[in-house]
């Protein structure tokens, strides 16, 4: 993770594994910075016209991948939002710099247990359609933690926190990043 501040548009961009909670703590933050929430999960079912399984199933993760990196070239330019990511977005590493270009990254983290215990809600979670989804979850972490570590200027455990403590705790240091940074 960067420890300095880097001059950024002011955009928050939240990254993490599934289900930590990304989407739903865009919602929640994003009124309090008086930002719009954009997903890029719903950025590409909208462009693709089908659900994300429905994507998976007929161009595979690559494909995925190609049109999450054009709906983030879509935002450059574009200020004053909260960013919702899919969990692989670090995968490929030209997301990761359109990322960091796009403003202050935030990684949300969770335990692999909660992990298991949110995605089991959904059955909208294609990389988990398994024998073993505990397994693959710890081999998919096992891959991308780095990239997330990589990618990130704050890294966040969401285990014990609520929505509302985390809005409160990203918008502080998000208006500390960008009073730093601009």
């Amino acid at each position: 993770m960067a420890n300095m501040i880097r001059k950024t548009p002011v955009n928050l961009i939240l990254i993490g594994f599934m289900a930590t909670g990304k989407s739903t703590l865009a919602k929640a933050l994003a009124p309090g910075l008086g930002f719009d929430v954009v997903d890029t999960d719903d950025l590409i079912v909208k462009r693709a016209g089908k659900p994300i399984t429905d994507i998976f199933s007929e161009v595979g993760q690559d494909g995925f991948r190609d049109l999450e990196c054009e709906v983030l070239r879509d935002l450059l330019n574009r200020e004053r939002m909260v960013i919702s990511t899919g969990g692989g977005i670090v995968t490929r590493a030209a997301n990761i710099e359109l990322i960091r270009s796009l403003g202050m990254v935030i990684w949300l983290d969770a335990s692999i247990d909660v992990i298991i215990e949110r995605a089991s809600k959904s059955d909208d979670r294609p990389l988990l359609n398994t024998d073993d989804p505990r397994r693959s979850v710890e081999e998919l972490m096992a891959k991308r933690i780095e990239l997330y570590r990589e990618a990130a200027d704050e890294c966040i455990d969401v285990d014990d926190l609520s929505s509302e403590e985390l809005a409160y705790g990203i918008a502080e240091s998000a208006r500390f990043w960008f009073s730093a940074s601009h």
